[in-house]
């Protein structure tokens, strides 16, 4: 892809404060302040992205702010007046609708929405994705199986429905590597045995 020629420069360290500051007493499940997550997305999508992309800046700013609008009291005019319409329009498509997740499952709704992604939002969504795959350690066996059955459902829905970019081909694999961790674990397989056992 061609360099997008934006109509604000980004400064990723303003972009860093602007998160931090954001989701300021915000923690995690594992108990960590919740920006480490979006850094560590950050992260993921400049190693399989970014680092390659004429356009890293747009990706790293993209995926810091990735949660301000769902989460925090974050304005999409904010991001735009802040970082740029590119930014701005990027962190609204990977923004979950308050209210449709609930009436037609969460799985359902998240992969429609990604087949119709862009490739920016879809790389950083896919990274969003083995991000949380991999902070599961403190959440309930409810959760852990309920992510992993979202995510395998996803996969497949979007790998029949969409061809993948080279970075999000390589994501996929490694989120499916950690589907396969995850699914091999005393908590995922006691709890599954369980619903089925409920389910008969």
């Amino acid at each position: 892809m061609e360099k997008i020629e934006l109509d604000k420069p980004i400064d990723l360290k303003k972009v860093l404060e602007f998160a931090t500051q954001k989701h300021k007493g915000q923690i995690r499940d594992d108990g960590t302040e919740y920006i480490t997550h979006p850094i560590r997305v950050a992260k993921l999508v400049d190693k399989y992205k970014g680092q390659y992309s004429k356009n890293r800046e747009v990706l790293i700013a993209s995926a810091l702010l990735h949660d301000t609008l769902e989460d925090t009291y974050t304005s999409a005019r904010e991001l735009k007046d802040n970082f740029g319409i590119m930014v701005a329009s990027i962190v609204q498509e990977l923004t979950t609708a308050p209210y449709v997740p609930k009436i037609i499952g969460k799985g359902l709704y998240l992969a429609e929405k990604m087949q119709m992604m862009t490739n920016y939002a879809l790389t950083i969504k896919l990274a969003d994705r083995l991000d949380n795959l991999c902070d599961l350690d403190k959440c309930s066996p409810q959760k852990i199986v309920r992510t992993v059955n979202d995510t395998l459902f996803i996969l497949d829905y979007l790998e029949k429905r969409r061809t993948f970019t080279k970075s999000q081909a390589e994501l996929g694999k490694v989120i499916k590597a950690q589907l396969d961790v995850l699914q091999n674990t005393p908590a995922y397989k006691n709890f599954s045995a369980e619903q089925s056992a409920k389910a008969k």
